[in-house]
């Protein structure tokens, strides 16, 4: 496995594979990396907090896969941060993104910049280098459309995940008319996006185990699923 900067003692050794519908779209991502953070705005820190906040006990350590680079993980506050992805390009910029940097970013990332606070890691999120339970929280941002198998990494973050940890997906819908426009642009590039509406991942992350809930609706949604705890 390729590692990009700081990472913890719960990640094992594997073989990064290309986490897209193919790779086409990995290369997108890796050619779109000096363009990205001035495309996008800043993450919704508000609503990735609340979903965040319904974990029971104290979130450490928060992983953000599919995380690309770093524009939600350095929106939120955590002790530990770790963005996943399978995009080298992307990661650079993440590991070099600084805690004021949560909005637009201009400029490319080089070897040379300063290393920032959030840990990185290259590698799949259906298969992800990781120890049973060894985060308090993860969380996908703009990005579960993208990944190919996603009922495996859905059931990748129920282990991952401890007992009363959330899993926190913020996605877009379909079924609103901004979604349905993104979805035929998407695929008119050449992308294979598959997306959920509301309704339909929550059921993906029920079947996982998962106690879920619906925290906001529209063009964005976001669907917060939770570990049982541990019974007694």
């Amino acid at each position: 496995m390729f590692v990009v900067g700081a990472v913890g003692n719960p990640y094992t050794l594997g073989s990064p594979v290309d986490a897209m519908h193919g790779l086409g779209d990995v290369r997108f991502f890796d050619r779109l990396a000096p363009l990205y953070d001035l495309a996008m705005p800043a993450a919704d820190q508000s609503t990735l907090s609340a979903g965040l906040a319904r974990a029971t006990g104290s979130v450490d350590h928060l992983l953000d896969l599919g995380g690309g680079s770093g524009r939600a993980t350095i929106a939120v506050e955590a002790p530990e941060r770790t963005v996943l992805d399978i995009s080298r390009p992307m990661l650079r910029r993440a590991r070099t993104r600084q805690p004021n940097e949560t909005g637009r970013r201009v400029g490319r990332a080089s070897d040379g910049d300063p290393v920032g606070p959030l840990s990185t890691v290259q590698g799949d999120a259906g298969r992800m280098p990781l120890a049973d339970d060894a985060v308090d929280a993860a969380m996908v941002v703009d990005a579960f459309h993208h990944m190919p198998d996603q009922q495996a990494v859905v059931e990748e973050a129920a282990r991952a995940v401890r007992p009363g940890g959330v899993f926190v997906v913020r996605e877009f819908d379909p079924s609103h008319p901004l979604g349905w426009l993104l979805v035929r642009a998407e695929h008119a590039i050449g992308m294979q996006s598959t997306f959920y509406k509301p309704n339909e991942l929550a059921d993906l992350l029920t079947e996982a185990g998962f106690d879920v809930s619906l925290l906001d609706a529209g063009f964005e949604y976001t669907v917060v699923g939770t570990v049982p705890a541990a019974a007694d």
